[in-house]
């Protein structure tokens, strides 16, 4: 009886050029190395050229980059959840959660009369703490949930996404 070979884990150069390479294929399924490696790359360059954009005070680069960047980093983020057995929509449902409740929250504090260009938090009312509080704990337990879910290991053999891509 044989087993399946399993394939060499993914470079960063390869991970880097599978993103651009599959720039809008949200099929499929990802390696967490792929996934990482090229999270990573997006985070160098993207710091690297804010870094410029604030040496020569014109801040496009950066802002370029990251929009070229926007939707391979969707796309790979599906594949990866795909890997897990997860629909790739819940990247949507996250970033749902973040929006809406920073969306309420500064609804809430406008409705409360807080000026938020001004707004200093140690003179803050209490409900106005409160519901900063509400949107930055909803924020970092999206960002747990999504770290954990990224970096489990993927489902062996085929599953309804495509075949395993680490055999």
């Amino acid at each position: 009886m044989t087993t399946p070979t399993t394939k060499p884990m993914v470079t960063p150069v390869e991970a880097v050029a599978r993103g651009f390479s599959k720039y809008a294929d949200f099929g499929g399924r990802a390696t967490r190395a792929e996934y990482w490696w090229w999270m990573l790359f997006t985070s160098i360059v993207s710091t690297a050229l804010n870094a410029l954009d604030r040496g020569f005070g014109e801040g496009i680069l950066q802002t370029v980059f990251s929009l070229a960047v926007l939707l391979p980093t969707f796309a790979v983020t599906f594949r990866r959840l795909h890997d897990i057995g997860k629909t790739g929509w819940w990247h949507f449902g996250w970033l749902g959660i973040v929006l809406i409740s920073w969306v309420t929250a500064g609804i809430l504090l406008l409705a409360t009369g807080v000026d938020l260009a001004n707004w200093d938090p140690l003179s803050a009312s209490m409900p106005s703490i409160v519901v900063l509080i509400a949107a930055i704990v909803s924020t970092l337990v999206v960002f747990v949930w999504s770290i954990v879910w990224l970096a489990r290991q993927g489902e062996s053999g085929q599953n309804r996404f495509g075949p395993d891509p680490r055999v």
